[in-house]
Protein backbone atom coordinates (compact mmCIF):
# COMPACT_ATOMS: atom_id res chain seq x y z
CA UNK A 1 0.00 0.00 0.00
CA UNK A 2 1.48 3.41 -0.97
CA UNK A 3 2.14 5.97 1.78
CA UNK A 4 -0.45 8.74 2.29
CA UNK A 5 -0.09 11.75 0.02
CA UNK A 6 1.68 14.76 1.52
CA UNK A 7 0.66 17.13 -1.29
CA UNK A 8 -2.65 17.35 -3.12
CA UNK A 9 -3.28 19.80 -5.97
CA UNK A 10 -6.95 20.54 -6.53
CA UNK A 11 -9.20 22.51 -8.84
CA UNK A 12 -12.37 23.87 -7.30
CA UNK A 13 -14.96 25.84 -9.19
CA UNK A 14 -18.51 26.91 -8.67
CA UNK A 15 -21.12 29.59 -8.90
CA UNK A 16 -23.20 31.62 -6.49
CA UNK A 17 -26.23 33.74 -7.38
CA UNK A 18 -26.93 36.86 -5.37
CA UNK A 19 -30.29 38.61 -5.34
CA UNK A 20 -28.46 41.95 -5.13
CA UNK A 21 -26.98 44.13 -7.89
CA UNK A 22 -23.33 43.78 -8.82
CA UNK A 23 -22.35 47.11 -7.26
CA UNK A 24 -23.51 45.95 -3.81
CA UNK A 25 -21.89 42.53 -4.12
CA UNK A 26 -18.61 44.10 -5.30
CA UNK A 27 -18.63 46.57 -2.40
CA UNK A 28 -19.04 43.76 0.12
CA UNK A 29 -16.28 41.70 -1.48
CA UNK A 30 -13.92 44.69 -1.06
CA UNK A 31 -14.95 45.54 2.53
CA UNK A 32 -12.52 44.15 5.17
CA UNK A 33 -15.25 44.05 7.84
CA UNK A 34 -17.59 42.13 5.52
CA UNK A 35 -14.81 39.70 4.62
CA UNK A 36 -13.87 39.18 8.27
CA UNK A 37 -17.45 38.30 9.13
CA UNK A 38 -17.95 36.00 6.13
CA UNK A 39 -14.84 33.80 6.25
CA UNK A 40 -15.79 30.48 7.91
CA UNK A 41 -13.78 29.91 11.09
CA UNK A 42 -12.10 33.32 10.96
CA UNK A 43 -10.51 34.25 14.30
CA UNK A 44 -8.25 37.10 13.09
CA UNK A 45 -8.30 39.27 9.98
CA UNK A 46 -6.13 42.35 9.71
CA UNK A 47 -5.55 44.56 6.71
CA UNK A 48 -1.80 44.96 6.03
CA UNK A 49 -2.36 47.30 3.09
CA UNK A 50 -5.31 47.89 0.76
CA UNK A 51 -6.35 44.53 -0.62
CA UNK A 52 -3.84 42.48 1.44
CA UNK A 53 -4.69 40.79 4.73
CA UNK A 54 -3.21 38.58 7.43
CA UNK A 55 -5.69 36.04 8.70
CA UNK A 56 -6.08 33.11 11.05
CA UNK A 57 -8.84 30.53 10.62
CA UNK A 58 -9.88 27.48 12.58
CA UNK A 59 -10.81 24.75 10.13
CA UNK A 60 -11.83 21.12 10.08
CA UNK A 61 -11.30 18.92 7.06
CA UNK A 62 -12.69 15.50 7.88
CA UNK A 63 -10.69 14.19 10.84
CA UNK A 64 -8.05 16.94 10.55
CA UNK A 65 -8.68 20.03 12.65
CA UNK A 66 -6.47 22.98 13.36
CA UNK A 67 -5.54 26.59 13.00
CA UNK A 68 -4.16 28.07 9.78
CA UNK A 69 -2.40 31.44 9.67
CA UNK A 70 -1.58 33.14 6.42
CA UNK A 71 -2.05 35.94 3.94
CA UNK A 72 -4.74 36.76 1.42
CA UNK A 73 -4.44 39.34 -1.36
CA UNK A 74 -6.99 40.66 -3.84
CA UNK A 75 -5.15 41.25 -7.10
CA UNK A 76 -5.86 42.67 -10.54
CA UNK A 77 -9.30 44.08 -9.71
CA UNK A 78 -11.60 45.23 -12.48
CA UNK A 79 -14.37 46.96 -10.52
CA UNK A 80 -17.66 45.11 -10.47
CA UNK A 81 -16.32 42.55 -12.96
CA UNK A 82 -13.45 40.40 -11.65
CA UNK A 83 -10.39 39.96 -9.45
CA UNK A 84 -7.93 37.27 -8.43
CA UNK A 85 -7.70 36.08 -4.84
CA UNK A 86 -4.28 34.71 -3.85
CA UNK A 87 -3.85 32.92 -0.53
CA UNK A 88 -1.18 31.05 1.35
CA UNK A 89 -0.85 29.85 4.91
CA UNK A 90 -0.22 26.99 7.20
CA UNK A 91 -0.39 25.51 10.63
CA UNK A 92 -0.12 22.20 12.45
CA UNK A 93 -2.50 20.42 10.04
CA UNK A 94 -0.48 21.42 6.99
CA UNK A 95 -0.41 24.27 4.53
CA UNK A 96 -2.45 25.61 1.65
CA UNK A 97 -1.63 27.89 -1.25
CA UNK A 98 -3.54 28.88 -4.32
CA UNK A 99 -5.32 31.39 -6.46
CA UNK A 100 -8.96 31.86 -7.35
CA UNK A 101 -10.39 33.88 -10.22
CA UNK A 102 -13.64 35.58 -9.21
CA UNK A 103 -15.97 36.90 -11.92
CA UNK A 104 -19.18 38.88 -11.48
CA UNK A 105 -21.91 39.28 -14.11
CA UNK A 106 -25.48 40.49 -14.17
CA UNK A 107 -28.00 37.68 -13.68
CA UNK A 108 -31.20 37.42 -15.69
CA UNK A 109 -33.32 38.18 -12.60
CA UNK A 110 -31.59 41.50 -11.88
CA UNK A 111 -29.22 40.00 -9.34
CA UNK A 112 -25.59 38.98 -9.70
CA UNK A 113 -23.96 35.75 -10.83
CA UNK A 114 -20.54 35.08 -9.31
CA UNK A 115 -18.31 32.36 -10.73
CA UNK A 116 -15.08 31.18 -9.17
CA UNK A 117 -12.31 28.86 -10.32
CA UNK A 118 -9.45 28.02 -7.97
CA UNK A 119 -6.21 26.10 -8.23
CA UNK A 120 -5.16 25.06 -4.72
CA UNK A 121 -2.38 22.91 -3.31
CA UNK A 122 -2.73 21.37 0.14
CA UNK A 123 0.35 19.95 1.89
CA UNK A 124 0.98 17.97 5.06
CA UNK A 125 -1.52 15.99 7.14
CA UNK A 126 -4.51 17.79 5.59
CA UNK A 127 -3.42 16.48 2.16
CA UNK A 128 -3.97 12.91 3.37
CA UNK A 129 -7.71 13.47 3.49
CA UNK A 130 -9.48 12.08 0.44
CA UNK A 131 -9.92 14.32 -2.58
CA UNK A 132 -13.72 14.10 -2.51
CA UNK A 133 -13.85 15.17 1.12
CA UNK A 134 -11.43 18.05 0.48
CA UNK A 135 -13.47 19.23 -2.52
CA UNK A 136 -16.74 18.90 -0.61
CA UNK A 137 -15.32 20.83 2.36
CA UNK A 138 -13.98 23.60 0.11
CA UNK A 139 -17.30 23.96 -1.72
CA UNK A 140 -19.16 24.04 1.58
CA UNK A 141 -16.88 26.78 2.87
CA UNK A 142 -17.42 28.76 -0.36
CA UNK A 143 -21.21 28.43 0.05
CA UNK A 144 -20.95 29.66 3.66
CA UNK A 145 -18.73 32.57 2.63
CA UNK A 146 -20.90 33.77 -0.26
CA UNK A 147 -24.08 33.23 1.77
CA UNK A 148 -22.66 35.41 4.56
CA UNK A 149 -21.62 38.08 2.03
CA UNK A 150 -25.17 38.12 0.66
CA UNK A 151 -26.77 38.30 4.12
CA UNK A 152 -24.46 41.16 5.10
CA UNK A 153 -25.16 43.05 1.86
CA UNK A 154 -28.92 42.61 2.27
CA UNK A 155 -28.76 43.83 5.88
CA UNK A 156 -26.66 46.86 4.86
CA UNK A 157 -29.14 47.69 2.07
CA UNK A 158 -32.06 47.48 4.54
CA UNK A 159 -30.26 49.76 7.03
CA UNK A 160 -29.52 52.24 4.26
CA UNK A 161 -33.13 52.24 3.05
CA UNK A 162 -34.44 52.71 6.60
CA UNK A 163 -31.98 55.35 7.54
Amino acid sequence: MPPPREERPMRIDGEHRFSLPRSQVWARLQDPDALRGAIPGCVAFEEREPGAYDLTVEARIGPVRGSFAGRVALRDPRPETRYTLAAEGGGRPGSVSGEADIELADAEDGGTRLRYAAEVTIRGPAARVGGRLLTSTARGMARQFFGAIEQGAAAAAERSAAG
